[in-house]
Order: structure tokens, then C-alpha cells, then sequence
């Protein structure tokens, strides 16, 4: 008999326990993935590592090596100038674990761990409004950002993923939100969209472009490389880069390898080359190419 209660005993609880609300769920009916808790070292993680890659690396090569440049250069002119290299994945993954809870728990939180006096530290502060907009207003169906860090204007105002209800406090995913790599590719796709509505490739040297209303059979050939002059004065030889300049038929214009054009990048799809001829397509050309 007491084996049997013990028995009803086990299974009431082992039922009671399936029917209880798991730890996840907070109340409201909030969701909430598995709170992590903000590590000690975050600031660190985030902060403290080596810089990569030079700003102007060619810039500052070509004015290095100019021979014909200023007789003294500073320290670290002619070298470029290293970025920043934040690893802000720890900061984003802590705050979308963060969704459901207040706000002002979750600030408290990095407080405890983040102190402000040190300049370092306070970097981290500086990347919140990367991640989440906290200063929210509801605006009939659209959420602004009060902050308008970057003047972000749109659908929805709020460009960061997550974002705290200015009703309740708690912290909530932008349903409107879309990351960086996808709205590369879809700019990425509207600019090939559009390339194609212009520009046809035949062969290496042969292109088909849209200009003015009229399509046109262009003809590109590579443009030259820049010519070293070598000149002599008081018997010292200076050397000197000088750019050989084509004239683009199509632009109308003279042009050289060294010249930073996107124009040409624009309706050629590459910035060594430049027209030498165009011809306007005759419909029997336009019917065969199925332009028309």
C-alpha cells in the first residue's frame, strides 16, 4: 500500500513538472532564448585587438616613391594608417540573448562589468546604439529612432536588430531589420538588374550599350601602362611616372590608366579599357541580339 502512494506520489509530480512552465518563458508570454549572462572579459574581447590593414596604402606608396616629392616626409607619412579591429560579435550575441528581458536589468548588468572612467571600457558603451535602439517611439505603425544616430529614414527608422518597447521596457527583435550582407545583396542584384538593361558583352573587345535611347556596338581596347621618363639634373637622374592619355570616343573625352574613373567601370565594366570606336545597330542587328 505505501509503495502504491509512493508511487501516485512520483507520477503527480513527474506530470506536475511536464505541465510546469519552463525557465525561458517569462510572464507576459515572453520567449526567451537562454539568458547568458555578460562575460567578465568583454571589454577586452572587444577592445584589445591588433589593428589590420592601412587606409591609402596606395596613395601613400605612390607619394613614398616619388621622387620628385618633398625632400622630408613625417614619421608616418607615405605609410597609411592602420583600422580599428573590434570583434563585436560577443556584444551582439549577448544582447539578442537579451530578448524579452527589461531593459534596465540588461543595462545594469553591462554597468556591473563595464566601467565608464576607463577610456578603453567606454568604447564598449559606444557600440551599444549598433545593436539596439533604445530611445523608441511608436509613430502609427512605424518605430522611429530618437536618436537618429544616422539620420536612417525609411519603412522603419530603426535600423539596428533589436530595439526596447517604449511601452513595457523589455527588450524585442525589429521585425523590419535587415543586416548588412543582405542588403548588399540585394544592391548587388539591382545593380546587375540594371547593368543588364544597358550593357551586353559579345567578346573581350566588343560590347553592346545602351546610350541615349540607342544601342551602340562599342569597341574597347586595354589602356597603356604609365611611362617611366628618366631626366638628369645637376647629374642626379630623377625618374618620373607619366601617364599615357587615349581618347575615349565614347565619353569624348582623354583618359589614362592612372586616372581614377568610375565612369568607365560604369559602361565598360572595367576601368582599363577605353572605347576606340561605336556603331549604331541596325534593327536587324537589334532583332538579333533580341534588344528589340
Amino acid at each position: 500500500m505505501i509503495h502504491g502512494l509512493k508511487g501516485l506520489m512520483n507520477h503527480a509530480i513527474h506530470q506536475a513538472e511536464l505541465k510546469k512552465p519552463s525557465a525561458e518563458v517569462l510572464a507576459g508570454g515572453f520567449l526567451l532564448s537562454r539568458v547568458i549572462s555578460m562575460r567578465e572579459d568583454m571589454s577586452k574581447v572587444i577592445v584589445e585587438r591588433p589593428r589590420k590593414h592601412k587606409s591609402n596604402g596606395v596613395q601613400a606608396a605612390r607619394r613614398r616613391d616619388d621622387f620628385e616629392g618633398p625632400q622630408f616626409l613625417g614619421i608616418r607619412a607615405g605609410y597609411g594608417y592602420r583600422h580599428l579591429n573590434e570583434n563585436l560579435s560577443p556584444l551582439r550575441r549577448y544582447l539578442h540573448a537579451q530578448v524579452g528581458r527589461p531593459w534596465n536589468k540588461v543595462h545594469g548588468e553591462i554597468a556591473s562589468r563595464i566601467d565608464r572612467r576607463n577610456t578603453v571600457q567606454q568604447h564598449v558603451y559606444e557600440h551599444l546604439d549598433d545593436f539596439i535602439a533604445i530611445q523608441v517611439e511608436v509613430r502609427g505603425d512605424r518605430l522611429i529612432d530618437l536618436r537618429h544616430r544616422y539620420g536612417w529614414e525609411g519603412e522603419n527608422s530603426i535600423r539596428q536588430a533589436l530595439y526596447v518597447d517604449p511601452q513595457t521596457g523589455l527588450i524585442r527583435r525589429n521585425k523590419h531589420h535587415r543586416s548588412r550582407r543582405r542588403q548588399r545583396d540585394e544592391q548587388r542584384r539591382l545593380q546587375e538588374a540594371e547593368t543588364r538593361s544597358r550593357r551586353r558583352v559579345i567578346d573581350d573587345c566588343r560590347l553592346l550599350i545602351l546610350l541615349e535611347g540607342n544601342w551602340f556596338e562599342i569597341r574597347v581596347e586595354p589602356l597603356p601602362a604609365a611611362q617611366i621618363v628618366e631626366t638628369t639634373v645637376l647629374g642626379k637622374v630623377c625618374r618620373k611616372r607619366v601617364p599615357v592619355r587615349c581618347f575615349d570616343v565614347v565619353r569624348k573625352l582623354s583618359t589614362s590608366l592612372e586616372q581614377d574613373d568610375r565612369e568607365r567601370v560604369r559602361l565598360y565594366g572595367s576601368r582599363s579599357v577605353y572605347a576606340v570606336a561605336k556603331r549604331q545597330l541596325s534593327r536587324r542587328e537589334l532583332k538579333l541580339h533580341g534588344l528589340r
